[in-house]
């Protein structure tokens, strides 16, 4: 469950210089044209504190409208969003009052997270000039920003009929209607996409970034699949495809995509931590360790890599090391809660269950809608045999990430335990169709069927569960059961012997659920 942002296309924060300039000349004939041009200089140049001290002064010999909006697109270009809103307001005050003006102003309002005023400007904007395109597209995005996914579609569509060749309009189409929860609408605008404009990555990269940020991440992969068959030389695209595929459980195909990339760890450490976790996943542990080692000393300040080495340790099964190095993590970041989340999976699995719960507590306390956490004290109340506080726990998991099978699944046991099987055996449904792979929901689901009787439909789960994974001790204890019961005594034999044979083996628990998720978890 890595970390993701908003995925939304948003107005670009440095406004160009040719935007700047849209006013004229007329005041270089009352200032100094030296601190004009200086200003603009600092401009291009992205030095925008120095831009600012030099429209300040030209403010101070000519407060004009035109100069007030220099100031003020140099302020907003700074991130001083605050002071640009003030200055904008003036020019307009002054008698600035044009679309461009009215535009300026809604994207300082933007950034300054107040999207509701940002919807009042753009909308002057476009009532002076309705056919200005960047006031039409921001409204769209303040729209999605306010929360109103519906008037955000509407806004982009019809924008898109006037510009069907601007690629960003596509992709925060594609973002209003996945927020609206228009999953077929939002298909259909990410292949028309792709259609339109079949060899641009950029928009490939984009169109991903906001699927994963709808956990969509099959059809994110898909995207980059196709453009990295394009471009396999767009280093974007390989590290986010590598990134994604991690996600998607297919930590070879992260290998595959990451090898051999131009780029050493300290030009690139994203995808030596990327193959680190995929060495990790994919059981070569040593692999995995040289890469992380690698992290730690070149950055031995970074709380993400010793988080990872700590994560690592935990898959190796030292756990009181593993908490030792993600302590040291923490003391690198006291803000953040997947550390205390992974410091609690350490004494999850030592059953230290009181330690476990309070490492889950901090986390909370950190990022109150953290639900990796939520499902860490769900399970551990469920290993206590808490019932009903495990299951409002993992029921607080599944709210917030409702596309995470695994949480589904614990939740089932959770009722199961409980002994509400009808809602446990929707929680198992829901786990496997989010992920039909999962041999612990088919065991747990024959286990609901068998209580109920439905005895050959079980036998059909373990079946199932013992087909992915042929280790799965506990299933042909159930299968063997099952078999004798119904009348099928050769069978009930074979399926003692496969659970002799595999009584010492691995076996399935919450805790190989955790561990595939990724070292520095955030909520989705």
């Amino acid at each position: 469950m890595a970390s993701r942002k908003r995925a939304a296309i948003t107005i670009p924060a440095k406004v160009t210089l040719a935007f700047l300039l849209l006013f004229g000349g007329n005041a270089a004939a009352q200032v100094s044209q030296g601190i004009l041009q200086q200003g603009i200089r600092y401009y291009q140049a992205h030095e925008f504190l120095a831009a600012q001290r030099a429209f300040t002064q030209l403010v101070q010999l000519d407060p004009s409208a035109r100069n007030y909006t220099f100031l003020a697109l140099a302020e907003a270009a700074g991130g001083r969003s605050d002071e640009a809103i003030l200055n904008f307001r003036k020019s307009i005050q002054l008698g600035n009052r044009t679309a461009s003006a009215y535009y300026n102003l809604g994207h300082a309002y933007l950034q300054d997270h107040n999207p509701r005023a940002a919807i009042e400007q753009f909308q002057q904007a476009l009532g002076l000039q309705p056919n200005y395109m960047p006031a039409l597209y921001a409204l769209g995005v303040a729209y999605l920003s306010a929360g109103d996914a519906p008037k955000a579609i509407s806004t982009l569509e019809e924008l898109q009929k006037q510009t069907p060749r601007e690629p960003r309009v596509w992709a925060e189409l594609a973002n209003a209607q996945l927020q609206a929860g228009n999953w077929q609408e939002a298909a259909h605008t990410i292949d028309g996409a792709m259609q339109a404009f079949p060899a641009n990555a950029p928009l490939a990269v984009t169109l991903a970034s906001i699927c994963i940020h709808h956990h969509q991440t099959q059809t994110a992969r898909n995207l980059l699949e196709d453009a990295y068959e394009a471009r396999p030389e767009d280093a974007e695209v390989r590290m986010m495809l590598g990134r994604v595929s991690l996600m998607a459980g297919e930590p070879v195909e992260t290998l595959s995509v990451l090898r051999g990339m131009a780029s050493t760890a300290r030009e690139n450490p994203e995808r030596l931590f990327l193959m680190g976790k995929a060495w990790a996943l994919t059981g070569n542990l040593s692999a995995a360790a040289t890469d992380f080692s690698t992290l730690t000393r070149l950055f031995p300040k970074s709380a993400r890599y010793w988080g990872a080495y700590g994560w690592l340790e935990l898959h190796q099964g030292d756990y009181q090391h593993a908490i030792s190095t993600l302590t040291r993590a923490e003391a690198l970041d006291s803000r953040a809660a997947w550390i205390p989340y992974w410091i609690g999976v350490g004494y999850y699995s030592m059953h230290q269950y009181p330690q476990a719960a309070n490492s889950c507590q901090e986390a909370l306390r950190r990022q109150p809608a953290f639900a990796p956490a939520y499902f860490l004290r769900g399970i551990t109340k469920l290993d206590q045999k808490s019932f009903p506080g495990a299951a409002a726990d993992l029921e607080k998991a599944v709210a917030l990430e409702p596309e995470e099978a695994l949480f589904h699944r614990e939740l089932g046991v959770a009722l199961f335990r409980d002994n509400n099987l009808a809602k446990a055996k929707g929680q198992l449904d829901r786990a496997i169709s989010l992920d039909p792979k999962d041999p612990a929901s088919y065991y747990w689901r024959a286990r609901l069927l068998a209580s109920q009787q439905a005895k050959r439909q079980a036998i059909l789960d373990l079946t199932t569960a013992t087909a992915i994974a042929p280790h799965y001790s506990a299933a042909y204890t159930e299968l063997a059961h099952l078999y004798a019961e119904t009348g099928q005594p050769g069978q009930a034999a074979k399926a003692l012997a496969q659970e002799k044979r595999f009584s010492n083996g691995p076996g399935t628990s919450e805790q190989d659920g955790l561990l595939q998720m990724s070292p520095d978890s955030e909520p989705r």
